[in-house]
């Protein structure tokens, strides 16, 4: 694991800011800092750093590195969990190697094809964002992962030069980068809660979305899909029976590639279906007590620290917890602001901030989990109420007064919060619920400008298919796995020095998860069918059949009790993206009791800070 950073221009390179965008990587890779200037020393046309995380070939894996030829020179942030066959394989084909570490691999894999860089991209299982030069042609290959674990992002300069990092710090620290805030980024994340690919908070500057490749050649640039994200499958053909073997069987094989490493690997453990069930399967493989990890919430409704202790002893993990209070949150908060780039307002980034926080005390240097789960297996309430959607529509205006009138409750995700945010998205095409639902502002509130849907409008259209179910799934892989999930947890690993491997989004696993019809993981109230039935096998049948509760911060009660504080100048401070009258009445609201507008209040609290903070 690692961060990545460099330039590129044909027509010459300035590589002296090469070493600060490096640099400003450290968290990513603690072990070892490098950057390689390609050409002619008083002309170089590239230069590609990295920052290194020693996970494997502890002693010779250092990057940037070439294949024995000299052509292909790589860096890469991530791990590949086949390195070890594709080395061997290689091996037999005459490639040399100087040690036994992945990025040596992706090299000599490109030198053996290199007209076909998606042929050879299309041979790797894991997680990556990678930065490859080709000496021969004065060419570069940015890739990024087919579901976006690794970040990437890339803007050109005024000459045309083309620059990438990991993290957005990484071009902010090249100086002749100039910046625009783009609003609609800032919107979206009022709406949705962080910044959907390919936005970034500046115009200019964007995400390489995941699965697809940009290939820079002296003659111009261009971007191409190397992985199509699969649709869901609406039939539902074959047995749950059999489909659960056919997932126990490829969960197991992602489970021991992802415990390959020269560190030992521990495991997140929340005591929910997901993670348990990794945890299970890596325990099963192991001679020793696997190290869990997890956290205990002190606030009613949020807290699964006794369902994490019931999983431990029934596996017989060697398990470590930590707590979270209300007197955590401005600290935690604090940190965030001051190392993560891009705001991001999912509340539970705090825990899972200390949760990385007690992973490193305790010395480790990776980690499995339980992440993609639920956007591969139908684990969200809302996937249901798209089937409720078209009865309860015209029932919108007798519904809306009844909901309003519920009585509110904060102790974590409560039925009228469920039920509000439910009347709310009625009447909006599919895909805009969906994001209602999700989300924290409604649009009316903001009035959003419209171009702020046009990536979720992409994504739907490509979802195809009639079933809403299905489609809401392909949503949330797209958009709140991989622009939420999935960047919450790299920041918060990150920036302690802790890699996260998740089985679940081994692209294998994705695949086989969408070829099976959604009945087999949505039926009725039920959700996740078949992976329930496989964790039958592996799991206490109460941690099986428990609802689910979600992972999260209980910023609701905290905002409007001991931490009021944060929400001081909130509306002076948004007032061009939400009416300041607006704000305050939705503060005074849940400061009183009135509502609970959590989630509006969290992502205001976040945005805010962001624009103050460092990074804004």
């Amino acid at each position: 694991m690692c961060g990545i950073a460099g330039a590129w221009n044909p027509l010459g390179v300035d590589p002296g800011p090469v070493t600060a965008m490096v640099h400003s990587l450290a968290h990513r890779g603690p072990d070892d800092e490098r950057v390689t200037v390609l050409g002619p020393a008083e002309r170089p046309w590239a230069a590609l750093g990295a920052r290194r995380l020693a996970i494997v070939d502890l002693r010779q894996g250092a990057q940037p590195v070439a294949d024995d030829s000299g052509r292909f020179v790589a860096s890469m942030n991530g791990e590949l969990y086949n390195h070890r066959a594709l080395h061997k394989q290689l091996a037999a084909q005459g490639h040399r190697f100087h040690g036994h570490g992945d990025t040596e691999v992706l090299a000599h894999l490109l030198a053996s094809n290199p007209r076909a860089p998606e042929r050879c991209l299309e041979r790797l299982h894991g997680m990556f964002a990678l930065a490859v030069a080709d000496t021969e042609r004065r060419a570069l290959l940015l890739v990024r992962d087919r579901m976006g674990q690794k970040p990437l992002y890339w803007t050109r300069l005024e000459d045309g030069t083309l620059l990438w990092g990991s993290e957005l710090k990484a071009l902010r620290a090249h100086p002749r980068l100039r910046l625009q805030p783009d609003r609609r980024a800032l919107q979206a994340v009022l709406l949705f809660e962080y910044v959907p690919t390919p936005w970034t908070p500046w115009q200019g500057i964007h995400k390489l979305e995941p699965g697809t490749m940009l290939v820079a050649e002296p003659s111009g640039l261009r971007i191409e899909r190397w992985w199509t994200p699969p649709v869901p499958q609406e039939r539902d053909d074959g047995s749950t029976e059999r489909w659960a073997e056919a997932l126990r069987n490829a969960l197991q094989l992602a489970v021991v590639q992802r415990l390959d490493a020269d560190v030992e690997i521990g495991c997140l453990l929340s005591g929910g279906v997901d993670s348990s069930t990794v945890a299970a399967l890596a325990q099963a493989r192991l001679s020793r007590p696997l190290r869990t990890f997890s956290i205990s919430v002190d606030a009613p409704g949020f807290d699964e620290g006794a369902q994490a202790r019931r999983v431990a002893a029934h596996l017989g993990t060697e398990h470590r917890s930590a707590r979270l209070q209300a007197a955590d949150l401005p600290r935690l908060l604090d940190r965030v602001t001051a190392l993560v780039d891009e705001p991001l307002a999912d509340s539970s980034l705090i825990p899972t901030w200390r949760l990385m926080e007690l992973v490193a005390e305790a010395g480790l240097k990776a980690v499995l989990s339980g992440d993609g789960a639920d956007e591969s297996f139908a684990g969200y309430p809302t996937l249901q109420a798209h089937r409720l959607a078209p009865l309860a529509t015209p029932l919108a205006p007798v519904l809306a007064p009844l909901v309003a009138a519920l009585p509110t409750s904060r102790e974590g995700v409560t039925r009228d919060y469920m039920a509000r945010r439910f009347v709310a998205g009625l009447g909006l095409p599919w895909a805009r619920r969906h994001q209602v639902w999700m989300g924290a502002w409604l649009p009316a509130e903001l009035s959003t400008d419209e171009a702020v849907w046009s990536v979720v409008d992409a994504h739907a259209a490509a979802a195809g298919g009639a079933d809403p179910a299905s489609r809401a799934l392909y949503l949330d892989q797209r958009l709140y796995l991989a622009d939420g999930v999935l960047v919450k947890v790299d920041r918060a690993s990150m920036a302690h020095g802790v890699e996260v491997r998740s089985p679940f989004l081994d692209h294998s696993i994705v695949e086989l998860a969408a070829s099976m019809g959604i009945g087999h993981k949505l039926r009725g109230r039920q959700t996740k069918r078949v992976l329930k039935r496989v964790a039958r096998d592996l799991l206490p049948v109460e941690i099986v059949d428990r609802p689910k509760q979600g992972f999260g911060a209980p910023v609701g009660p905290w905002l409007a009790g001991p931490c009021r504080d944060l929400l001081r100048g909130l509306p002076e401070a948004l007032d061009d993206l939400v009416p300041a009258a607006v704000l305050a009445r939705v503060v005074d609201e849940h400061v009183d009791g009135r509502a609970d507008h959590r989630r509006r209040l969290w992502s205001a609290v976040v945005l805010a800070r962001w624009r103050q903070g460092p990074w804004g």
